[in-house]
């Protein structure tokens, strides 16, 4: 996936057709629903902000799709600050994807949360199949320091283990991260991460995951 700022109200963001299918999204999907393309449309806009300071100002947005010839989509996100500034007698070409209502509904954020909220400390890391799913007897005393959640993909027998915390405690949690990696393999991770994983994997533990796996706490009963 690539991002790239084009100006204060717009930017593009090029997906292959195997990053939307990771997602398990297809044009099909994404133009017959609009939960699935407003998720994605968020996963955007929030990788926007991170990446390229691209800053909504609780404004709705208009989103075009175009398919370029070498198979990428290429999403085309534009603040609307005004009806005037949609373009007249827009209408999608043949080989266009849809406005989906999804998309052309305003997506509202709140700008001054984004203005003022500190970036939340992030980072997934990847375990193969149950057995690697082992953690360092060091993080005991550490865990407490970060929310761990757990999510299995049954189709790559991974499981992604996501972890957070608030920015007071960012000095901990990169402890707990480099405990972590000699362990399993940290992925590229963003702000919407967590909220993947939770949409298209399978929950196992939404919280204490490491205290869990520790054996220092006792799993949900419906676990």
């Amino acid at each position: 996936m690539k991002i790239e700022k084009i100006n204060d109200n717009q930017f593009r963001c090029t997906m292959s057709m195997g990053e939307l299918l990771q997602r398990h999204l297809t044009i099909r999907k994404l133009s017959q629903s609009p939960p699935d393309a407003t998720r994605l449309v968020r996963e955007l806009i929030d990788r926007s902000v991170d990446e390229v300071g691209f800053v909504p100002n609780d404004l709705p947005v208009m989103v075009e799709a175009v398919k370029n010839p070498d198979g990428d989509m290429v999403f085309t996100v534009t603040k609307i600050n005004s009806p005037d500034e949609l373009p007249q007698g827009f209408q999608p070409q043949p080989d266009v994807m849809r406005m989906l209502q999804g998309f052309a509904k305003a997506i509202h954020y709140q700008a001054e949360e984004i203005k003022t909220r500190q970036p939340r400390p992030l980072a997934v890391f990847a375990f193969y199949g149950k057995d690697s799913l082992i953690m360092p007897p060091r993080l005991k005393h550490l865990a407490g320091a970060v929310n761990s959640s757990l999510y299995f993909f049954k189709e790559q027998s991974m499981y992604y283990l996501v972890l957070t915390a608030s920015p007071k405690n960012g000095e901990l949690f990169n402890r707990v991260c480099l405990l972590m990696s000699e362990y399993g393999r940290r992925v590229p991770s963003t702000s919407a991460s967590k909220t993947y994983y939770a949409e298209y994997g399978e929950t196992v533990y939404p919280s204490h995951a490491i205290e869990i796996l520790l054996g220092e706490m006792e799993p949900p009963a419906d676990a």
